[in-house]
């Protein structure tokens, strides 16, 4: 190899060694420093990617801490509730109040125990030919009171012999202290 150098004239010497080294460089790029970079775009990709996953877990656990903290004065609010109110009474209560009580067709308690130690208490309750304003008056009534109820389900039909006037069932419900 030595002595073909030596047999080419010093320009072609110059170009030759000037190829050789352009190989080595390329191949030198190829197998070591195009690798490397692109495992450093991986790793900032990754780094990124779980920068994102930090900022969603926090979120999380903001979200996590403020239903907690909800969850928490809602069970201080049923316990510190006056023992022996019922939801069954009230809704009955309400009922009269607002002029409904000779419309209720039954009225059907249900009541289950939670995983929480709480027990969730709901009435079944079927009304018969009431008009639309009696029937918000009496869903703001029981969800506004003093129970902290809820209208889990509600189904309404309207009548054929009165279309202004509709059949409904609610299935309100509340949380009890054990």
């Amino acid at each position: 190899m030595l002595d073909l150098l030596r047999r080419l004239s010093p320009r072609e010497r110059i170009l030759v060694m000037g190829a050789g080294a352009f190989v080595l460089a390329a191949v030198l790029y190829g197998l070591v420093l195009d690798p490397l970079m692109g495992q450093k775009r991986r790793y900032e990709g990754m780094v990124e990617r779980k920068r994102a996953d930090l900022a969603e877990f926090r979120d999380l656990a903001a979200r996590y801490r403020s239903t907690q903290a909800s969850l928490d004065a809602m069970e201080r609010r049923v316990a510190a509730r006056e023992p022996g109110t019922s939801l069954l009474a009230t809704m009955e209560a309400e009922a009269r109040k607002l002029g409904l009580a000779d419309r209720i067709a039954s009225m059907k308690p249900v009541t289950s125990e939670l995983e929480s130690g709480m027990v969730e208490s709901s009435v079944e309750i079927r009304i018969e030919k009431v008009d639309l304003k009696g029937l918000v008056e009496f869903l703001r009534a029981v969800e506004n009171g003093p129970l902290m109820a809820r209208a889990a389900r509600l189904r309404v039909r309207t009548r054929f012999d009165d279309p202004q006037l509709m059949d409904v069932t609610i299935l309100a419900s509340t949380l009890e202290a054990p």
